[in-house]
C-alpha cells in the first residue's frame, strides 16, 4: 500500500545514512516545518514531543514497510531514537532489525520516511487497586489506533507490513538474527538462542 492511499497520516521526517555515528548509521531528520493531514500547519514542538499515544508509518518510495505504535513520554521524537541508537546498548531485535532494513534502503538510494497519526486523550475513570472511587483522567488509546491501522492494512492487502514480521508471523531474515545475536555476544558475552 502506498502512503499516498492514507487519508490520516501526515510527514514528519526523512531517514539517511548517518556518516558521522560510528555506531548507528541511520538518523531522522525532522522536518522544519509540519503540517496535519489537512494541511494545517501544526507546532513543531508539541507534535515532536507531544506524549500522548500515536501511530507512525515507515515508507520505502512510499510504499508503507511498517506500522507502528507508542506512548513514550518524550514523544516521537524519543520513539524514533530508539531506532535511531539501535546499535548501542541492547536493542531487541525489532528496533535493531529496522535499523539495519532501513540503512540497506538507504544504500539502495531508496527515500525512507517517516509518517505519523495522531490522537486526542479521552477522558474516563480509572479505578485503582485499593478503591471503587473512580479518578477521571485523560488516556490515549494508541494501542486501539495502531490495532485498527494494522487491521486496515492487512484488509486492504491480504498481510501486514513487510516490517511488521511478528504480526505476519515471519522470523526476521536470518542475516539481521545473526548479526543481532552476534551484537549482543560483543555485549554479554554469550549468544542469544532464537
Amino acid at each position: 500500500m502506498n502512503i499516498k492511499d492514507v487519508k490520516t497520516a501526515f510527514k514528519i521526517a526523512d531517514v539517511v545514512l548517518d556518516k558521522e555515528h560510528k555506531q548507528n548509521h541511520i538518523k531522522f531528520v525532522f522536518l522544519s516545518e509540519l503540517f496535519d493531514q489537512n494541511n494545517q500547519k501544526l507546532n513543531k514542538i508539541n507534535v515532536l514531543k507531544d506524549k500522548k499515544g500515536r501511530v507512525y508509518i515507515m515508507t520505502v518510495d512510499g510504499v508503507i514497510k511498517k506500522i507502528g505504535g507508542s506512548m513514550d513520554k518524550g514523544g516521537i521524537k524519543a520513539t524514533m531514537a530508539f531506532y535511531q541508537m539501535a546499535m548501542q546498548g541492547r536493542p531487541g531485535i525489532s528496533r535493531y532489525g529496522t535499523h539495519i532494513l532501513i540503512q540497506k534502503e538507504l544504500e539502495k538510494k531508496s527515500k525512507v520516511e517517516i509518517y505519523l497519526i495522531t490522537s486526542k486523550n479521552i477522558k474516563t475513570s480509572v479505578k485503582g487497586l485499593f478503591s471503587d472511587k473512580s479518578t477521571v483522567k485523560e488516556i490515549a488509546v494508541f494501542k486501539e489506533m495502531e490495532d485498527q491501522c494494522k487491521e486496515d492494512y492487512q484488509r486492504k492487502e491480504g498481510k501486514y507490513p513487510a516490517w511488521n514480521f511478528q504480526e505476519n508471523g515471519s522470523a526476521w531474515p536470518s542475516y539481521i538474527q545473526e548479526s543481532h545475536n552476534t551484537y549482543l555476544a560483543t555485549r554479554t558475552g554469550k549468544k542469544k538462542k532464537f
